[in-house]
């Protein structure tokens, strides 16, 4: 029964028409988000996949994906998006100070920020951590990863996104 809930959870995320928009702080910007404050509408707007990761500063397969995902980043950054989103208030699994911690101890580059609230969470159904979205360019949702992800699985679903 768990298996097919779920399935259904993914299911119903995997090529839903249009993302939820969500506000959020931004923690660096790396060339592509602009002020201290943007939402996940305008970073869809740019045109380009993205790969939107939930993480959170004291979460340890979080801590073991991140140089994957920062490799993969600066293999694709000029053709995709990487968006890390610091949910760990909101999942007990960090605070402000250790996300941005872990942020310079692993020296992570891409664009980082975190919701004021739990919306983002609720709305993408984080139940597991790392949880990976990942939108054509468009805005649709494409795919979905939980767990934490290595980079040449990454590598693999960014590459089917590009044309």
């Amino acid at each position: 029964m768990i298996v097919l809930v779920g399935f259904a959870l993914f299911s119903a995320q995997r090529g839903s028409v249009g993302a939820s928009d969500f506000s959020f702080e931004v923690y660096q910007r790396a060339g592509v988000l602009e002020g201290s404050q943007t939402s996940l509408a305008d970073v869809l707007s740019i045109g380009k996949p993205v790969v939107l990761n939930f993480w959170a500063g004291n979460c340890p397969p979080c801590r073991f994906e991140m140089p994957d995902l920062q490799r993969s980043y600066e293999a694709h950054g000029d053709e995709v998006i990487y968006l890390g989103m610091d949910v760990g208030v909101f999942t007990g699994l960090g605070s402000r100070q250790s996300a941005l911690a872990l942020l310079r101890e692993l020296d992570i580059t891409y664009p980082v920020g975190a919701p004021p609230d739990r919306t983002a969470v609720v709305d993408y159904r984080v139940t597991a951590m790392p949880t990976t979205v990942f939108f054509d360019a468009g805005g649709v949702v494409v795919d979905r990863w939980e767990g934490a992800i290595t980079e040449s699985q990454l590598d693999a679903i960014v590459l089917g996104m590009l044309p």
